[in-house]
């Protein structure tokens, strides 16, 4: 019998539950990745992105070939191609992981299924992370995960018998001349299994000692955070290979508090992951609209377009507010605080509704979570009314965090000549030392776009009012069932459905 394997966001050879079991079960396979036109038409498309994947692939390729099968590499949509595929291939059964998308790649997983239903082709499909399809009740969730990630490694897949090759690569690159509108990012990290694997080996290792005392300053956590979370969304590393290595160093690492308290930190963090993608597995409108309705109308009709390309050029007058932008499009990479202070700033300081720079963030970062995104955006954003409202000052970050003059300057090169005690408030700088330091407010470097203190006061009434009004209160107690995260029991899996 001849098989097919559907590679999506699962770009690693290793720990593979789809592809071993096609080596298992059928006497040919053939692999097939699909660059989609709606993908490259979509506001989450960068080539930065194309050019992780690209790395992915062409390491991919190499490990297929080792145990004789193919990669297939069509640019189309999806149906189309698994259509096309079949005249050349007659595939018999697909195998694949489950996705959890935006709603296009929902409605492509359904035609995909339906085009195989119509034509008496299997369609196999196992878990990639610890998201559950169909889940009734979200006190479950806890148990479900654990069996999930803490499972046994999937072996390695048989090699297979040498097969009659088929058309194969569409080269798509990061430089093509349709892509000219956007500026490539020249600091982004490597895709590729083996390039995974060593990051998680030096993290756990050597460099995630620091973990949690690093975490949350921008310059010190480039280097002290795990950095492996563009592998985890293309799937180069998988979270049960990640939990198996953790639990390893936990134990190497048992004598030594620091290290202990910063691998506890960030095993929380690897829980926190699917926990929020499940959200948006229950519920795809988190993508489109508020996930507590009554919030609706808070934002939408005050949209200011000015703040909004001050804010995505790294122009706001707030100089870590700045840096952060421009390390984000340089890099395609920013620590989890300060994509935080970027939110909140956005949805406060400036009072701009979150779908819009949600959407812009999503091209630009690498390791672009549709699930964790938008969850997280609509919490920074204070429109969920079960969680707390986290109003950042970039004033305070500037100040609280060490080095942050050093990150600053790096990222504001026009700044690079002011001292650290004046980089929270520049306007407080005396002109003698403005001249000194190059520094001309409206010139080149512009002057605060808004009043730090008055839009910060504003917000904060605005969205405390709002969030004790009885419809959010109302509409809560709905959104703690379906979404907050506590304790459940034991229970069999759910049927899996794609419907």
């Amino acid at each position: 019998m001849k098989g097919l394997v559907w590679f999506k966001k699962d770009l690693r050879f290793l720990d593979h539950r789809p592809l071993y079991e096609a080596s298992h079960k059928c006497s040919e396979v053939k692999a097939i990745y699909i660059f989609e036109d709606e993908w490259v038409k979509s506001y989450e498309f960068h080539p930065s992105h194309l050019q992780f994947i690209n790395e992915s692939l062409s390491e991919l390729k190499i490990q297929l070939k080792k145990i004789n099968v193919q990669l297939v590499i069509r640019y189309g949509d999806a149906r189309q191609v698994f259509q096309d595929l079949r005249a050349e291939f007659d595939y018999k059964i697909v195998f694949s992981h489950q996705e959890t998308g935006q709603f296009w790649t929902y409605k492509r997983d359904v035609a995909v299924i339906d085009y195989c239903k119509d034509q008496s082709i299997q369609f196999k499909e196992y878990y990639n992370f610890a998201v559950v399809r169909c889940l009734k009740d979200r006190d479950l969730w806890n148990e479900y995960r654990k069996k999930i990630i803490e499972r046994k490694l999937i072996p390695e897949p048989r090699q297979l018998s040498q097969s009659i090759a088929i058309r194969s690569d569409v080269i798509i690159s990061p430089l093509d001349q349709k892509f000219s509108q956007f500026k490539i990012k020249t600091k982004i990290q490597i895709g590729g299994e083996s390039q995974a694997h060593k990051n998680l080996e030096s993290f756990l290792l050597d460099r995630g000692q620091n973990y949690l005392e690093h975490i949350s300053n921008p310059l010190l956590a480039e280097h002290s955070g795990s950095r492996l979370s563009p592998y985890i969304t293309y799937g180069n590393l998988s979270l049960t290979q990640i939990h198996h290595e953790l639990q390893k160093a936990l134990i190497n690492h048992s004598l030594n508090s620091k290290w202990r308290k910063s691998l506890w930190a960030f095993e929380n963090r690897l829980w926190w992951h699917c926990h929020f993608i499940q959200k948006l597995e229950s519920e795809y409108m988190i993508e489109f609209r508020n996930v507590n309705r009554a919030f609706d109308g808070l934002r939408e009709s005050e949209f200011n377009s000015n703040y909004f390309n001050a804010w995505k050029a790294g122009q706001t007058g707030y100089p870590l507010v700045d840096a952060c932008m421009r390390c984000l499009l340089e890099t395609g990479w920013i620590n989890f605080r300060m994509r935080a202070m970027l939110v909140s700033f956005a949805s406060y300081q400036l009072w701009l509704h979150w779908q819009k720079p949600a959407e812009y963030l999503a091209a630009h970062f690498l390791d672009y979570e549709p699930g964790i995104h938008f969850s997280q955006f609509q919490m920074q954003s204070g429109v969920t009314g079960i969680n707390a409202i986290r109003i950042y000052s970039p004033q305070k970050q500037t100040t609280d965090h060490a080095f942050i003059g050093d990150f600053i300057r790096k990222y504001c090169p026009e700044l690079r000549l002011v001292p650290d005690e004046y980089l929270h408030d520049l306007e407080s700088m005396p002109p003698l030392l403005r001249i000194n330091a190059q520094l001309k407010l409206g010139e080149n470097y512009p002057l605060p776009i808004v009043d730090a203190k008055l839009s910060y006061q504003l917000a904060k009434k605005r969205i405390f009012d709002w969030k004790k009004t009885d419809a959010v209160k109302l509409e809560a107690a709905s959104v703690l069932k379906k979404h907050a995260s506590r304790a459940n029991t034991s229970r069999r899996f759910p049927k899996q459905k794609r419907t």
